[in-house]
């Protein structure tokens, strides 16, 4: 019989994951700590950290033969039970990137409401010495000195034109006052206007920090529902489901192999390039919401590999798409391929029909043939600069 450990998880590990495993785990604690638009791990979909792949002979083998000896209807049935499967992945990836979607909008909105505050801060400074200033004036008046000033500059004109001129002073200095009057009014207007936005804009961060809990949420139940649809079925089609699993887990296993002894040729990762860089980065586990190397979501993956090439990608596959230039011929390596409707899922291209991408929960970033898939929608061509130094 089969490992059924293979029923719960989508694809083993096809290289290496980083050998401080603890390090890692308390790196990705630290980084979901509560804070500012942060988001508590108890809430997080469970992350499995697949393990190297070391299947007898005998289990190989036993996995052909189920597969062999199946009926019609049992494949039929397999068929339909992975288009199941693939369906609920796809609303999961929806959800995943409607997340990254809702932080992005978060992150702005915490942005204005920090220049919000260094706004009033300013603002409430200018109006205090304003107000100080026009205070002072109003005590020289009422004290008279000011008054006094003003008819001893009249009296003393020594002529008509100096008269005028005494006058033309004395009509800057009202009009001084009522300028300063005029600021006063304005900044006091700005500061409440700001207040005012400040408050939208927390109550704004407060409702998506909310909606991305609730997107955190309904991924987990997603993802137990998948579970449970698999616990649910009969024994022949799990039986053929672990089969299955391990003949594409075996056959993405010997692909990683050929591709790093040299016999794709077609893939070439220039030095230097994205394509080095992404494929410096197989075998690293799939994180929700993660952009370094304790773990990547699709888009978080290809916004990693192009910083390192001077090009900010936003955290969202939707918005990905913006940008560089639109791919109208054939595909080059370095290109941004785009799946789904809505748009939920990238990957870049590598040459030879291949792509590099971060799959789902359970697996790890790594190479899938462009043809395994009939939901591509975008392909972006990005302006990229080589990287300095090697990969991080």
């Amino acid at each position: 019989m089969l490992v059924l450990a293979l029923v719960f998880t989508s694809a083993p590990m096809l290289y290496a994951t980083p050998e401080n495993t603890t390090a890692t785990e308390n790196a990705q604690t630290e980084q979901a700590s509560p804070g500012a638009g942060s988001i508590t791990t108890d809430l997080a979909p469970e992350i499995q950290r697949p393990v190297e792949l070391d299947v007898s002979a005998a289990d190989t083998e036993e996995a052909r033969e189920l597969l062999a000896r199946a009926t019609p209807a049992q494949r039929a049935e397999l068929e339909e039970f992975y288009a199941q499967l693939d369906e609920i992945d796809r609303e999961t990836e929806i959800a995943v990137e409607e997340y990254n979607a809702a932080r992005m909008r978060l992150d702005n909105v915490t942005g204005s409401i920090e220049a919000s505050e260094q706004d009033i801060a300013v603002l409430e400074q200018a109006y205090l010495a304003q107000a100080n200033r026009l205070g002072n004036r109003a005590v020289e008046i009422y004290r008279g000195s000011r008054a006094d000033m003003l008819l001893i500059m009249i009296f003393e004109a020594e002529s008509f034109q100096d008269l005028l001129s005494r006058i033309e002073i004395i009509n800057q200095l009202v009009s001084s006052d009522s300028d300063l009057m005029s600021r006063i009014r304005d900044q006091r207007s700005r500061l409440e206007a700001i207040t005012q936005q400040l408050s939208l804009d927390e109550s704004e961060a407060a409702s998506l920090e909310f909606e991305m809990r609730a997107r955190m949420i309904e991924v987990t139940a997603r993802n137990e529902d998948r579970k449970q649809e698999l616990r649910d079925q009969n024994i022949t089609l799990l039986e053929l489901f672990e089969a299955e699993q391990l003949r594409r887990a075996i056959a993405e296993q010997e692909l990683a192999r050929s591709v790093d002894g040299g016999d794709h040729s077609e893939i070439v990762a220039v030095p230097g390039s994205p394509v080095e860089t992404a494929m410096a980065l197989r075998g690293i586990p799939y994180v929700w919401g993660g952009a370094s190397r304790d773990g990547f979501d699709c888009s978080g993956l290809m916004r990693f590999v192009f910083s390192q090439h001077g090009v900010d990608l936003p955290h969202h596959s939707g918005t990905q798409v913006l940008h560089g230039q639109r791919v109208m011929g054939d595909l080059q390596p370095g290109d941004l391929i785009f799946f789904g409707t809505p748009i939920h899922h990238v990957g870049m291209y590598v040459g030879g029909g291949y792509f590099i991408h971060s799959p789902r929960t359970g697996e790890v970033v790594s190479l899938r043939s462009l043809a395994s898939r009939s939901d591509m929608v975008a392909a972006r061509r990005i302006d990229w600069q080589p990287r300095v130094g090697a990969p991080r």
